[in-house]
């Protein structure tokens, strides 16, 4: 009776098995999200890496050819242009592992999704380089008689994964010239700085949101002090 009693209080192979089942479960959920928290982290730093690599170039070429109001800084929009600022003003700034040009073959070519999933192709407008850690960043010039304005995409991992907006893919813009808000000149700042928090995650074309492309995730992630909160569309 007393073994009887005691076989009564322990687990059956289907009970214990079930449990096994179940911390199984649990504990790759777990690990998940560590690995999930790791990328988030990784991430950033290297936002942040690049943020700093590329601030740092406009100093240097500051230091070497004035302030940004006396460049020489190309009118219009073309690959002529681009090219010709990058090479005077920021190539000998910056260590470069491989320098695209406007290629658009082999590894130089790009393509990427935005955050709602659209694909996209880099188009060859875009002056295009790896920097030396395996960054791939891609630049273009546009000017007017008042605005002066560069662009730049940035893939913090280059091309290994998953090359997408919001998730690897950021976006900067350096004014040289901006008459309605010249605040923002000489300064190199994540696209979509100038909105609100909630601007940026709302439904425009260009917020981070998974119904749009997320060109403005960097600036969530600046305005939200360099870290992936919560409600980020990762």
């Amino acid at each position: 009776m007393r073994l009887k009693e005691a076989d009564k209080k322990g687990f059956t192979l289907a009970e214990a098995l079930v449990a096994l089942v179940i911390i199984g479960l649990l504990a790759s959920l777990l690990l998940g999200k560590l690995f999930v928290n790791t990328i988030k982290q990784q991430t950033v730093a290297q936002l942040q890496k690049t943020n700093n690599i590329l601030g740092q170039a406009f100093k240097k070429t500051e230091v070497l050819n004035g302030f940004h109001q006396y460049w020489d800084f190309p009118s219009g929009l073309s690959q002529t242009s681009t090219n010709m600022f990058f090479d005077d003003y920021l190539k000998n700034d910056l260590v470069l592992m491989e320098d695209c040009k406007n290629k658009t073959t082999d590894e130089c070519e790009y393509k990427f999704k935005e955050l709602n999933g659209s694909e996209k192709t880099l188009e060859s407008l875009w002056r295009r380089f790896y920097l030396n850690d395996g960054m791939f960043v891609a630049m273009q010039t546009n000017g007017s008689e008042n605005n002066k304005v560069i662009y730049f995409y940035v893939d913090v991992n280059g091309k290994k994964f998953s090359n997408t907006v919001g998730k690897d893919i950021f976006l900067f813009e350096y004014w040289v010239q901006n008459s309605a808000h010249p605040d923002y000149e000489g300064k190199l700042l994540p696209r979509g700085h100038e909105y609100s928090r909630e601007d940026l995650i709302s439904g425009q074309t260009d917020s981070c949101s998974k119904s749009a492309s997320g060109n403005y995730c960097g600036a969530l992630i600046v305005k939200d002090n360099w870290k992936i909160s919560d409600d980020y569309p990762w």
